[in-house]
């Protein structure tokens, strides 16, 4: 999903992020979109990880004119819109959905000169370096040293840490096949749908094992009690 993410915002574009952007994105942007009633569960999933991602993605002005200049997080303080109220908008005279390249003037920073102490907070926080007009803004992904997306560091980023637990090795050994040792994690953390689980929800469902037609079946019968799982752990061993 993450990235998926940063494909539509900053990756090469193909025929899926080209379909999405003119679907969804007509008279908005990424950061500004809202999840309608009738969408899909994958966009809806996607539009409420963005908050997280938004953080970890760093731009660096050139030019401007690939970064959004409310939403996009550019500014020393982040993205301007998750600090400030919106009536910062109002009071700049700029459009919501304007880039940055509407504040470079050259090689300096040319915002309105209006009344508003919150206009006033943003120039004083603005980068230390200056824009150059000559060049294109750039991307950082910031949990990467060298600023470009993987997998394994946004899954760093954005779970939380725990305990590495006595059964990693058993469950996640390079020689395992995939699936099954997925399988075996659902199992030990009991997120399997044995009959007794079925039958929270549906009280007429049958509940007996379906290998030995006689217990009830649960993860600890299926995987520890039962006749099947026994006998071979036994010759195993």
């Amino acid at each position: 999903m993450i990235r998926h993410i940063w494909i539509l915002t900053y990756g090469t574009n193909n025929l899926w992020s080209s379909w999405i952007k003119a679907y969804h994105f007509k008279d908005s942007n990424l950061w500004a979109a809202k999840a309608p009633c009738t969408c899909s569960w994958n966009w809806r999933k996607l539009l409420h990880l963005w908050p997280l991602v938004h953080p970890l993605i760093q731009h660096f002005i050139g030019n401007g004119s690939s970064t959004f200049l409310w939403f996009e997080n550019w500014h020393s303080d982040g993205p301007l819109l998750s600090k400030w109220r919106s009536c910062v908008v109002y009071d700049s005279g700029l459009p919501i959905h304007v880039t940055v390249s509407s504040i470079v003037h050259g090689d300096s920073w040319s915002w309105p000169v209006v009344m508003s102490i919150d206009l006033f907070e943003i120039r004083s926080r603005m980068p230390s370096y200056n824009p150059n007009s000559n060049v294109d803004d750039r991307v950082r992904w910031l949990p990467s040293s060298n600023g470009t997306y993987s997998a394994s560091t946004a899954l760093a980023s954005l779970r939380s840490p725990h305990p590495i637990v006595s059964w990693f090795k058993l469950v996640w050994s390079p020689q395992n096949i995939p699936r099954m040792s997925f399988i075996l994690w659902m199992a030990i953390r009991g997120r399997l749908s044995p009959r007794d689980h079925i039958h929270k929800y549906d009280p007429m469902a049958v509940t007996t094992c379906v290998l030995c037609n006689s217990h009830l079946e649960s993860h600890a019968h299926l995987f520890f009690l039962s006749v099947y799982s026994v006998e071979p752990f036994g010759l195993s061993l």
